[in-house]
């Protein structure tokens, strides 16, 4: 049997009947009567186990079952985010193979659990090269005074890296369900969990191909970091990180130090420092929250340190770009046959947050809706590989496809 998929919506808020409705979409698109694997996303609106229960009594239960909260969901057709929007992906193979791992307690021990996780999957023997998504939960506690607590994916990457030694194709997300980052819960076959990380591996006649769509653009000139500790940025270019901030945006900046967090964006160039600007060379990491008292940034990860090169970025929602890129990972597949993308898009390029006129989720839909289901989830962190290396990255989509 070849290998098909399909991707359910929901808005109904009431939870079992809303995993009802998505899960039995879903199955109808792919054309099957049942699934070897379900992949499901909701906001945090909806009953966790009420929401699960529903789309198990549709899927039945020999089926694997993977998923986590989102601000928001994509398909094909539809696309909403901060309500009660539940999506479901199901794929139904006699050729590809599912593995799902999981590690618990998360929170301050992000790099012990990448450990273990990767440990995990390289413990298992695979038909062919395995391709893993790599779920984890973001958010750490809820939101204190001083802005969100999260866990942070750059610690859960080093582990992972260890481990597993090489990195196989990946790609993930850091799972919130509204933009204040609070902790969210996870699906893991019948079990609901919090504070954990997951990766699902499809391995057989399966290849993911994945690709980054930024968001922002260099503004200018490289500056270094000069003093940093953790996810705080003290110093750059040996004076206060807030000063410097506020003279790279200029005097005519309607932005004070109150708007930096979620908007102030720093890149790292992994490529040729002085080449043309190449999406796939490029880390950015956004501001999370400003020490006024120390005149530092807090930044949503702690990869940015002392002797780091940063550039300003701003912000380029150019929905041509979008399209292309979405294209040419299309056009990587060859002659293979895709069955499913997923997309992981940041919350905070939505147009209610970032004032576009339109959704900028709606061009992959172009591309990707008429050739196979998509499922997609607005996320915390976006996860790939810039150059040989694993990232976590803001602002930023990454579309996967997956063909055999």
């Amino acid at each position: 049997m070849a290998t098909t998929a399909g991707v359910g919506y929901s808005e109904n808020p009431q939870s079992r009947e809303a995993g009802i409705e998505a899960a039995s979409a879903a199955l109808k698109e792919a054309g099957v009567a049942q699934c070897d694997l379900a992949i499901m996303s909701s906001t945090g609106k909806h009953d966790p186990r009420q929401l699960c229960d529903g789309v198990r009594s549709v899927i039945g239960p020999a089926a694997r079952l993977i998923g986590g909260c989102s601000m928001g969901v994509i398909t094909r057709d539809r696309l909403g985010y901060l309500g009660y929007q539940v999506g479901v992906a199901v794929v139904a193979s006699d050729s590809v193979n599912v593995d799902m791992f999981m590690e618990k307690n998360l929170p301050d021990r992000e790099y012990e659990v990448g450990l273990a996780l990767g440990k995990q999957i390289r413990s298992k023997a695979y038909e062919g090269e395995p391709n893993i998504l790599l779920l984890y939960d973001a958010g750490k506690e809820a939101r204190t005074a001083e802005g969100v607590v999260l866990n942070f994916a750059t610690p859960l990457l080093e582990g992972l890296g260890q481990a597993l030694k090489v990195w196989p194709p990946a790609a993930g997300i850091g799972l919130v369900d509204d933009i204040k980052f609070n902790p969210t819960y996870q699906w893991f076959d019948g079990r609901i969990e919090q504070g954990t990380a997951m990766a699902l591996v499809l391995s057989g006649g399966v290849r993911m191909d994945t690709i980054i769509i930024h968001g922002c653009k260099p503004a200018g000139a490289y500056h270094t970091v000069t003093k940093a500790e953790g996810a705080t940025i003290f110093e750059i270019d040996d004076r206060p990180a807030l000063e410097v901030i506020a003279e790279l945006l200029g005097p005519d900046s309607d932005k004070s130090w109150e708007n930096y967090p979620l908007w102030v964006t720093l890149g790292t160039n992994r490529g040729d420092k002085f080449g043309e600007f190449r999406e796939e060379d490029y880390a950015n990491r956004m501001c999370m929250a400003v020490d006024r008292e120390r005149r530092a940034l807090v930044m949503f990860e702690p990869n940015l340190k002392t002797g780091s090169e940063v550039q300003l970025m701003r912000r380029s929602m150019e929905f041509d770009y979008i399209r292309r890129r979405a294209e040419i990972l299309y056009q990587r597949i060859g002659s293979r046959r895709p069955f499913l993308a997923i997309y992981f898009d940041c919350a905070g390029r939505v147009a209610a947050f970032c004032g576009t006129e339109r959704e900028e989720a709606e061009e992959v839909q172009k591309v990707i809706g008429p050739r196979m289901p998509l499922l997609g989830m607005y996320s915390g962190v976006e996860i790939a590989k810039v150059r040989d290396d694993m990232e976590a990255l803001d602002w930023t989509g990454v579309l996967c496809v997956f063909s055999e």
